[in-house]
């Protein structure tokens, strides 16, 4: 894939997730490429997250997340890792077909138009702060339409209610598994 054919992608990711999910599928992608574009986005979003940081610095006291980087991206790698696993796990049990790599594929770039729309924002946030609200808002109502469709079409499961079924029962295993982990370690 070349430039050009990232931004038709994207815009595709918007316009047709479905025809988007098939194209990226259709790369059959190897695992460590996958890995590797994984590690990029999580240095990219650490980097655009630390610049904002920097030019619009949020009030004293701030937790730990925000204030170290490293913290930061270990927190967004292992989340979006734990996503994948989940939907992965959950879509096999309610009848989904795809593979690890299908759902990471697509987990990926969908980190990837993350990105774009955070450095987008970022840019608003100095010039029309209300306009990066609105980018921020809808972006996330679309992104909630490419990610049921990513899904869907990751497993092979015919129904954007299904899909919905595996992200509720995906959030539903992140939940618990949290809970269990904060109750070992002694959080509140």
């Amino acid at each position: 894939m070349n430039a050009l054919n990232l931004k038709d992608l994207a815009v595709m990711s918007v316009t047709n997730p479905s025809q988007a999910a098939q194209i990226l599928l259709a790369q059959n992608l190897r695992r460590d490429v996958l890995w590797l574009g994984l590690a990029l986005a999580v240095v990219l979003n650490t980097l655009l997250f630390s610049l904002s940081n920097m030019l619009l610095p949020g009030p004293e006291g701030m937790p730990v997340i925000i204030q170290s980087p490293m913290v930061y991206a270990g927190f967004v790698g292992g989340g979006v890792l734990a996503t994948i696993i989940s939907i992965h796990r959950v879509g096999a049990m309610l009848g989904g077909q795809g593979s690890f790599n299908d759902v990471m594929v697509l987990m990926v770039w969908m980190q990837f138009l993350r990105v774009t729309v955070q450095a987008v924002a970022l840019v608003l946030m100095l010039t029309i702060p209300i306009l990066s609200f609105l980018l921020v808002l809808g972006a996330s109502l679309v992104g909630l339409f490419i990610f049921l469709h990513f899904i869907d079409q990751a497993h092979r499961l015919g129904s954007l209610m299904k899909a919905a079924g595996v992200l509720v029962g995906s959030v539903f295993a992140i939940a618990v598994v949290l809970f269990i982990l904060l109750s070992l370690i002694g959080g509140a």
